[in-house]
């Protein structure tokens, strides 16, 4: 079907999860923006990344989606959405979700398959099924940081760091199966506090292995984890030189943000979800 770009009044994407999936889906939602800028734009995504994109003002609303209610709460959620009378869904989920909703230019309900492919290029292909986008660069602007999340992590800097440069390591990693052992990130660790400051990041979750690593080190080290939210991580990682990481949400932020990163992978593929 012939797509009028001057006829998408109402735009709704929907991502995924956990963190660092939505955040392979930010190319997408960059094209969205690029080439439907006055379109009402709202993304659909699991609680888990709420935060992440939570009082962002490039979205006029975004949607939760809590795949364990009941089959009557998830019709009736869908039939709230019916409502908005969205003129294009893009489903990265792949559910039936588009179908139900009605809207014109959607998604198919079939998916192409595709082996070995990046997971950020196969969300740019199922955007392709809908929209025929330009292959040109487009500005990375989905990820929103305040003015005072900005200020916090300049503070948090001045504070800890200086004006020295620094690199991040982030130990931690939701799947313990995904972890490198805290002893080798200490190792790693002792060889690049040699040439830099060394700051540890992660989440509330990541603070045991973090305090590990640091008690462990022979080199003094910044361990600011759980000392910052989403946003304010990403921030962090913008300002810094190099992150050493597991297959994990600082990763793809990293990626996003085009920080160099060395990432260390277990039972997942990095041609899927390696650093991109």
């Amino acid at each position: 079907m012939r797509l009028d770009k001057f006829k998408i009044k109402k735009i709704l994407l929907i991502s995924l999860t956990n963190i660092g999936d939505v955040v392979l889906t930010f190319p997408v939602m960059d094209i969205l923006k690029r080439d439907f800028p006055d379109a009402k734009f709202s993304i659909v995504v699991g609680p888990k990344a709420e935060s992440l994109l939570k009082n962002n003002p490039h979205l006029d609303n975004l949607y939760l989606f809590n795949k364990h209610q009941s089959g009557f709460k998830m019709l009736n959620w869908i039939w709230q959405l019916r409502k908005e009378r969205f003129d294009m869904v893009i489903d990265l989920r792949n559910t039936a979700i588009p179908f139900l909703l009605g809207a014109k230019h959607r998604t198919p309900l079939v998916k192409r398959k595709a082996r070995n492919v990046h997971m950020k290029e196969k969300h740019l292909g199922r955007l392709k099924t809908v929209y025929d986008y330009k292959e040109k660069e487009v500005k990375s602007c989905i990820l929103f940081v305040g003015e005072k999340d900005k200020q916090y992590v300049k503070e948090l800097i001045y504070k800890n760091i200086g004006d020295q440069k620094f690199i991040i390591i982030a130990p931690g990693a939701a799947d313990f199966a995904k972890r490198w052992p805290a002893e080798s990130f200490v190792c790693a660790g002792d060889v690049l506090a040699q040439k830099v400051k060394v700051v540890l990041i992660g989440g509330n979750q990541d603070r045991e292995v973090a305090d590990q690593v640091t008690s462990l080190m022979r080199a003094k080290v910044i361990n600011l984890c759980g000392q910052t939210n989403l946003v304010q991580s990403a921030e962090l990682i913008k300002h810094s030189q190099f992150v050493l990481t597991n297959d994990s949400a600082p990763m793809h932020l990293a990626s996003y943000l085009n920080i160099p990163t060395l990432v260390v992978f277990g039972p997942t593929s990095p041609q899927q979800y390696g650093p991109w």
